[in-house]
């Protein structure tokens, strides 16, 4: 017997994939919105943990609750009372681009969400993070395996002919693909948005 409910839709899959494009680009949008919160000194990155299309947290790149910013750090990187420089602290000790890690303290864009998701009891699992930035690095692609995240949307990914775009400059390229890699070992979906497109 035929359906004749006037209510029902049926879509095809062109229509489902326009749908799921506008709301990678509505959320990425949202991440973008959330990296001009960020105070690093570096680069301001923001990220946003969906589920059912339903945002359940938000954050951004920078130091732990109640640790003060890297403007506040002398050219050795230890912490003073008062204003120091607007330029990295890493920046100041010499590191290039991704070196000297250790010394950064913030926290990724990429965790934050997790972590604020944790401290609430909302759990993460089956969960899509947007990320404004691009692929995520191998510290941080370990923990949203571990998080149970199944889609990580970003703005590039390595393996991109325009990996030397201005948002990726100076960027270590080694990174990524091993986390692409991780990403794919473990079943989770790697999808890109365009910054162009927000």
């Amino acid at each position: 017997m035929e359906n004749k409910n006037p209510c029902s839709i049926t879509y095809t899959l062109g229509a489902l994939k326009e749908r799921q494009i506008k709301r990678d680009i509505h959320f990425m949008t949202m991440a973008k919105l959330e990296s001009t919160q960020s105070k690093c000194l570096s680069r301001k990155i923001g990220a946003v943990l969906v589920i059912d299309n339903h945002i359940i947290s938000t954050g951004y790149n920078g130091p732990p609750k109640e640790v003060p910013h890297c403007d506040r750090r002398d050219n050795s990187g230890k912490y003073t009372k008062k204003f120091v420089s607007n330029k990295c602290p890493r920046q100041r000790m010499g590191f290039k681009s991704g070196e000297g890690m250790e010394h950064c303290v913030a926290i990724h864009a990429e965790i934050n969400p997790i972590l604020q998701a944790a401290k609430f009891g909302i759990s993460t699992n089956n969960s899509t993070l947007y990320c404004f930035c691009g692929t995520p690095c191998v510290c941080c692609a370990k923990e949203i395996i571990n998080a149970g995240i199944t889609r990580v949307v970003c703005l590039e990914k390595a393996g991109d002919s325009n990996w030397d775009t201005p948002i990726n400059l100076g960027k270590k390229g080694y990174n990524f693909p091993m986390s692409e890699s991780l990403f794919s070992l473990a079943g989770i979906i790697l999808d890109v948005v365009k910054e162009e497109s927000l």
